[in-house]
């Protein structure tokens, strides 16, 4: 056996290990762009051509964003830089909504006729060939391609709220399904940055609807967008809520399997830090570029008991705790959530 297949085979057999522990699954923006899902880059350009500011502190506070986006910064840097005036956050709110409801349109779209594949449906069925009854996602995306793979592979999901067409908040406590007889096997949701079909009508009654390619007249999303209110909303309902149903979830975690995620978020880094560095959990990291701040992570928090994998170049780069600098090997697509599965299922 060479040198790469005995790493190869080591991935393997940290890849089940993780598997065999029941992971929370951490579902970063990764995990839907590979969906069409927009990007931070692409909601950028979106706003830039859709934004109409009014006269007076929307136009200053929006031309100095823009200048931030065409110096280079990202999104989220553009408008933490800014302290933007309700009415300009609105807008940005409202047209974020609207660019990835249409993308999730679209995307349930393909779902009903099977023309899209869900590597997290793959995932799920294979999590409950046991005597597991729950799956647990933590999500800071607002679109709904955690529901769409839990629908397809065949498992009822809540998210916060009750079941039905119009949806009231449910909160922590989460109802109980049954089949027939039996409980049923259900996959628990944490948008701890909203959802599409999440609401608030004028007088800041909070339900959970079904969305169309518009806003419902009188309700304004909820989706907490990047900038300097992300952090002050996640106070309110239902977003305390769903913060709280990840902590609980990740509190008892016993490996953490991350898709896409850019350990960029203070809602959900600290659990993963406590239970891995002070716990040494198991924590499996797949992403195609792994940020400077997932490399941050896993140098200074990630325990002794990591791996991560991303794409580089024709080759997969890998880091471990045998491998604190990473090393490169030639098989391509060893980052993939497919080729994760393929390991454990």
């Amino acid at each position: 056996m060479t040198d790469e297949e005995k790493i190869i085979e080591k991935i393997a057999i940290i890849a089940q290990g993780c598997f065999q522990k029941h992971p929370v699954v951490i579902l970063g923006s990764g995990g839907s762009v590979v969906h069409g899902l927009r990007g931070m880059s692409d909601l950028a350009q979106y706003l830039r051509e859709h934004i109409q500011p009014d006269e007076g502190e929307e136009t200053d506070a929006w031309l100095l964003i823009r200048t931030a986006l065409t110096a280079g910064d990202g999104l989220e840097e553009a408008l933490l830089k800014t302290t933007a005036p309700l009415t300009l956050v609105r807008k940005i709110v409202a047209l974020t909504w609207q660019a990835i409801a249409e993308d999730d349109l679209a995307l349930m779209g393909r779902a009903v006729k099977g023309d899209e594949r869900f590597s997290l449906a793959d995932l799920l069925a294979g999590m409950f060939k046991s005597t597991h009854m729950t799956a647990n996602i933590v999500t800071p995306n607002y679109d709904r391609v955690a529901e769409y793979a839990s629908d397809i592979s065949g498992y009822f999901h809540t998210a916060g709220f009750a079941p039905g067409i119009i949806r009231h908040r449910e909160g922590t406590e989460t109802i109980s399904l049954r089949r027939g007889a039996h409980a049923a096997r259900t996959v628990k949701i944490w948008k701890v940055h909203g959802s599409l079909d999440w609401f608030a009508d004028s007088s800041g009654r909070v339900v959970s609807l079904p969305i169309s390619d518009k806003l419902p007249d009188g309700f304004d999303p909820l989706i907490v967008t990047p900038g300097v209110s992300k952090y002050e909303r996640t106070h309110d309902e239902p977003f305390r809520s769903s913060i709280q149903g990840a902590d609980g979830a990740m509190d008892q975690a016993e490996a953490f399997l991350c898709v896409g995620y850019g350990f960029r978020d203070r809602h959900i880094q600290p659990k993963i830090v406590d239970r891995c560095k002070q716990r040494n959990v198991p924590i499996v990291i797949l992403a195609r570029t792994l940020t400077d701040e997932a490399k941050g992570f896993l140098a200074d928090s990630a325990g002794q008991a990591y791996m991560a994998l991303e794409r580089d170049g024709d080759g997969t780069r890998l880091f471990s705790p045998d491998y604190p600098d990473g090393v490169t090997i030639a098989k391509p697509d060893l980052w993939s959530f497919d080729s994760f599965n393929k390991m454990v299922l």
